[in-house]
């Protein structure tokens, strides 16, 4: 299992802290100019739900392990499942959920313990149906209690950039979000039904204050979070 993890370490960042119990990290892929974000978010008993894993190298993974146990990981579409199972392997007692409309592609390479709608609520993490999502929708936005408030944890429904260079880069900029937070082209195509329903989905969102949202594509947002969902529903 040694092997075929460090097989999978692409270079990659430090946590890097959005309150005290949520954390981002910023990796490189294989083969893709496209940076990806794991997010950990740790529970008031002190354990951790690991959303969107990425193999780290032997500093990262105990800089993880710092901020607690490793307990629940979400595997937030079938997109993001290539590294579920490595963690599996590392910690066999982990927790593994997946949106009930994703099970079946995710079921694929790993098996789900629940569905995050059955399992998050009892956890006190709130799970976001995103409406006008092409059915079933294949992934949820997640809603948890941070410092002072709530933040969001969205993983492809939502992106923030970056402008990337190159042939590759400029492609995956025209498919992408424009450099700013917003639904990416490629995923209005691929899972979006109705615009109007998503973006009246984002606008209610925006009537709430938020601390902070973390994507999986893209720097999270800490500033003026409402007006950026407002932007991002208008530009839809």
């Amino acid at each position: 299992m040694a092997n075929d993890w460090d097989a999978a370490v692409y270079p990659h960042g430090d946590f890097e802290p959005l309150a005290s119990n949520l954390w981002w990290l910023k990796s490189a892929q294989k083969g893709m100019p496209l940076p990806r974000n794991m997010i950990v978010y740790r529970l008031a008993s002190g354990d951790l739900v690991l959303h969107s894993v990425v193999c780290l190298d032997a500093p990262r993974m105990a800089a993880l392990e710092k901020l607690g146990t490793p307990k629940v990981m979400i595997v937030p579409n079938e997109g993001h499942r290539s590294d579920a199972p490595r963690y599996k392997a590392r910690y066999p007692e982990l927790e593994v959920l997946g949106p009930s409309g994703a099970r079946a592609k995710i079921e694929e390479v790993i098996k789900l313990d629940a569905t995050c709608e059955e399992a998050l609520p009892g956890l006190g993490i709130v799970c976001h149906v995103p409406d006008g999502a092409k059915p079933p929708s294949h992934e949820l936005v997640y809603e948890v209690d941070v410092d002072g408030g709530k933040a969001l944890i969205v993983n492809d429904l939502l992106g923030n950039g970056p402008k990337l260079t190159g042939f590759k880069g400029s492609l995956f900029n025209l498919l992408g979000s424009g450099g700013v937070l917003g639904v990416p082209r490629i995923v209005g195509f691929a899972f979006v039904a109705d615009k109007q329903k998503v973006r009246a989905f984002l606008e209610k969102l925006a009537e709430r204050p938020w601390k902070a949202i973390t994507v999986s594509h893209g720097d999270p947002v800490t500033a003026d979070v409402s007006g950026r969902l407002r932007d991002a529903a208008s530009r839809l």
